[in-house]
């Protein structure tokens, strides 16, 4: 008998709380189904217009879907043949007004939207979808470390500005995953698109409070065929140019043929020419030269390969160092050894350079 009366008692108390919440205006938080309000958010990349690694930005359009249950909305499901009101436009707009929304906003957002439409739709349960369509420029972060074998990750970060997590949450499942993941045919040149990947945490808010917050990251991967023709060819190319200096010499009767006069104007030479190649690169990409990355990497090999052959023309060629302290028979072996040793070192710290990248 105890038992009855205790599930009376908590049914009338069910009763009067829905009894309540529905009293409250509609554009109150809903607490009909407990706290926090879970939203549940996905992010669909549209179209790709352009990736700007130098201003470290990319303009996309996206659609964001949103959905959340107000059972103060519920309504009979014989009133709309279509199973849901739907509203669009300038009506969702007017629409949102009126009922309890996340006041969700991009967080990474640069300038100001080019585009935005959204539609409304309320389902006889009280579940309300939203979908908006927005174009835009979002700041990126994009590493270099990789490049140019490197895959990035273009984000996009909602935050609902309307409560702190404790009374409204982000929250996504394999629904959310797989509408995130539906390619629309995004494209863009230079890039292979990838999938979608969805992750939530939260921000720091008003009075120490935090603001909860996902993110949609769309992985591309670049395109080396073209760089590895423009960058990388010339690169390998350039190390040959400080070698000519060894193997245009030789030796008789103890002494160089040539003099290290002709033979530093090549490494003169190459040094403009890999000054001019790496000053056309920085130009095309800038964060390049600010980091750690196998274009960086190269470069600094060939400026130490053009700086060693400089100082085997003085110092070899030239005041025959090796002669004077050695003798010359310790010259022609050394000079020997050095004709295939340092090619053999440079190139294969060239290829572990390029292989670590890749793999």
């Amino acid at each position: 008998m105890k038992q009855w009366f205790l599930v009376l008692c908590l049914a009338i108390a069910s009763l009067g709380a829905t009894a309540a919440e529905e009293k409250k205006p509609l554009n109150t938080l809903p607490q009909g189904l407990g706290l926090p309000v879970l939203v549940r958010a996905g992010l669909n990349f549209i179209e790709l217009q352009g990736i700007s690694e130098n201003d470290g930005a990319f303009t996309a359009t996206v659609d964001v879907r949103l959905r959340w249950q107000d059972l103060r909305l519920a309504y009979p499901a014989a009133q709309f043949a279509s199973g849901y009101q739907e509203f669009v436009g300038s009506d969702a707009e007017k629409k949102l007004e009126e009922i309890w929304q996340p006041e969700v906003a991009f967080s990474n957002m640069k300038g100001d939207k080019t585009f935005q439409k959204s539609s409304l739709r309320i389902f006889p349960n009280g579940r309300v979808e939203v979908m908006q369509r927005t174009t835009a420029s979002f700041n990126a972060d994009f590493s270099m470390e990789n490049f140019p074998f490197d895959r990035q990750k273009l984000a996009v970060q909602l935050i609902s500005g309307s409560e702190p997590v404790q009374r409204v949450l982000f929250d996504f499942q394999q629904d959310e995953l797989e509408f995130s993941n539906t390619q629309q045919g995004a494209q863009t040149e230079g890039w292979e698109l990838g999938l979608v990947e969805l992750s939530k945490d939260s921000v720091v808010a008003w009075r120490g409070e935090r603001n909860t917050r996902m993110q949609a990251a769309l992985v591309v991967k670049r395109e080396q065929k073209s760089l590895l023709a423009t960058i990388f060819v010339p690169l390998f190319a350039s190390l040959l140019i400080p070698l000519l200096v060894l193997w245009l010499n030789s030796v008789e009767d103890g002494n160089f043929t040539i003099d290290a006069f002709e033979l530093t104007n090549i490494s003169i030479g190459g040094l403009f020419a890999v000054v001019g190649l790496n000053f056309t690169v920085n130009s095309s990409f800038v964060k390049l030269a600010a980091g750690d990355n196998p274009v960086m990497r190269l470069f600094a090999l060939n400026y130490f390969l053009l700086g060693l052959s400089i100082a085997v023309c003085i110092l070899l060629y030239r005041f025959n160092v090796v002669k004077r302290v050695f003798g010359p028979h310790i010259q022609e072996e050394f000079f020997g050894f050095i004709n295939w040793a340092i090619p053999l070192l440079v190139f294969g710290t060239a290829t572990a350079i390029v292989a670590f990248a890749i793999f």
